[in-house]
């Protein structure tokens, strides 16, 4: 991956959240991230604990980019900010987009709690108003992870996941 970048973001209160960037060096090959998003999920905390990640992609599942920060309360605050630094430095040349969220917050095993759909939905709204569609939101913590949409990590055996608008069927 490339270089890191600090972008800083304001939210509501005046305060600032740092979005860190990631962007694949050009002369590598890259998985694509559809096939990267379980290594995500489980080495989320490489950066930290209390972390919201974002990685984007083209809508053929190309990486283009990582971004990170501070999880915010509430996390919606951080989800913006990825995004307005994935618009101003890591589209890659892409009109359009697609992505996976990547937070670090507790999860219990058993049924989602109570928000935890409507945070994705919420996340899916304001990814849109960027351009970019949002597949999953994936909470993660020391020992679980829950998705919001993905119910295995063998691509066969779920291809619909990667369910951008204007893809033929896999």
């Amino acid at each position: 991956m490339g270089g890191t970048t600090r972008q800083p973001r304001e939210r509501g209160g005046g305060e600032l959240i740092v979005v860190e960037a990631y962007t694949p060096a050009p002369q590598m090959d890259h998985d694509p991230l559809p096939d990267q998003v379980l290594g995500f999920a489980l080495d989320q905390r490489a950066f930290g604990p209390r972390r919201l990640m974002v990685a984007f992609a083209a809508y053929d599942g190309r990486f283009l980019a990582l971004m990170h920060a501070e999880r915010t309360d509430p996390v919606d605050g951080a989800v913006e900010a990825c995004l307005t630094h994935f618009d101003t430095i890591g589209r890659g040349g892409e009109s359009l987009a697609a992505a996976v969220v990547l937070c670090d917050e507790p999860v219990a095993v058993g049924p989602a709690p109570p928000g935890f759909l409507a945070t994705f939905e919420r996340a899916r709204r304001a990814a849109r108003a960027h351009d970019v569609h949002l597949v999953d939101w994936i909470g993660c913590d020391d020992d679980t992870f829950r998705c919001a949409r993905r119910r295995t990590f063998e691509r066969t055996a779920e291809p619909g996941w990667w369910d951008v608008p204007g893809l033929p069927p896999a």
